[in-house]
């Protein structure tokens, strides 16, 4: 295609935006919307899964051993039977001294009453109540019960921690918000699909006189048609460059108020999911503008 076809072709969709500016602008803002739900909805998502994350104990089961299995050779067979279960995917041992600094740490700022305690405090100290713990992380938690059970059987389990039920709540309540999204979002893109498809239409019915001329002398429908076509990929480039620079602004603005009243949530920096942002927000706005723009085309015009 010769470079003077191209600017004619961007000249023709720049004036069919132009002619019907109010719906264009009604096109933008509304697309824009759509892609700023969705980009909200994604890094929700995103800072969800990082925060649940690290509730380690959602996905691991703590195994206690009992005082009278804390001899090397007791150990070394839990560990043995534990590691020869098909839904453990991971364990690892933590001495009862291990915890203790561990609740030690966690309670830093009373870490003189464990230095200095005195009386029957020091005495439960230095004898250190806390047991030898194995942590266990599973596979499949469709089959944790089983593994809680092959667990139970072990000689020298003192008690059994899980949050499998929480765990399997956690998804439950993943999967639902997620297709609830999904319909919703799927719903939302039809508003912009038609606004779009609306736009274009005027535009094929200002220039009906021109069309009419361009098929008289031959013009070929993609000829035709194109500047249409370009007219949504216009509408679907802006509205995905201005929902992302808001993106930036909202997500940004949100994160520095969240973490200034101290929330104890971690949120992902917008620099490492802002390609794959902008990517998604590109190809969902070329992606709309395209399917409104043919789709009225192809109707108005019977290519």
């Amino acid at each position: 295609m010769r470079q003077y076809s191209i600017i004619f072709f961007i000249r023709q969709s720049l004036r069919g935006l132009f002619m019907n500016s109010i719906m264009s602008i009604t096109s933008v803002f509304i697309l824009t919307s759509c892609l700023l739900l969705t980009g909200s909805s994604v890094l929700l998502i995103i800072n969800a899964d990082l925060n649940l994350k690290r509730l380690d104990s959602l996905n691991k089961i703590v195994f206690f051993i009992d005082k009278d299995h804390e001899s090397e050779e007791a150990l070394a067979k839990i560990q043995a039977e534990i590691d020869a279960l098909a839904n453990t995917k991971s364990w690892r041992f933590i001495s009862k001294e291990e915890a203790f600094e561990n609740l030690r740490e966690q309670y830093e700022s009373f870490a003189s009453v464990f230095d200095s305690s005195r009386g029957l405090l020091a005495d439960v100290i230095r004898d250190n109540p806390l047991r030898h713990t194995i942590e266990i992380e599973y596979k499949d938690i469709n089959d944790v019960g089983t593994l809680v059970y092959q667990l139970n059987t072990i000689e020298g389990r003192a008690k059994i921690n899980n949050q499998v039920e929480t765990a399997e709540l956690v998804r439950n309540i993943q999967n639902i918000i997620m297709l609830v999204m999904l319909g919703f979002l799927a719903i939302l893109f039809i508003v912009p699909v038609f606004i779009i498809l609306s736009t274009v239409r005027l535009s094929v019915h200002a220039r009906r006189q021109e069309i009419i001329i361009m098929r008289y002398i031959g013009a070929t429908n993609f000829f035709i048609l194109f500047p249409f076509l370009l007219e949504g990929i216009i509408i679907g480039v802006v509205s995905a460059v201005t929902a992302y620079i808001t993106q930036s602004y909202i997500y940004n603005g949100a994160v520095r108020a969240l973490l200034g009243i101290e929330s104890g949530m971690e949120f992902i920096a917008f620099p490492e999911v802002n390609a794959m942002l902008f990517a998604g927000f590109l190809f969902t706005g070329v992606l709309c503008g395209l399917f409104g723009s043919g789709l009225s085309s192809r109707k108005y015009l019977e290519a």
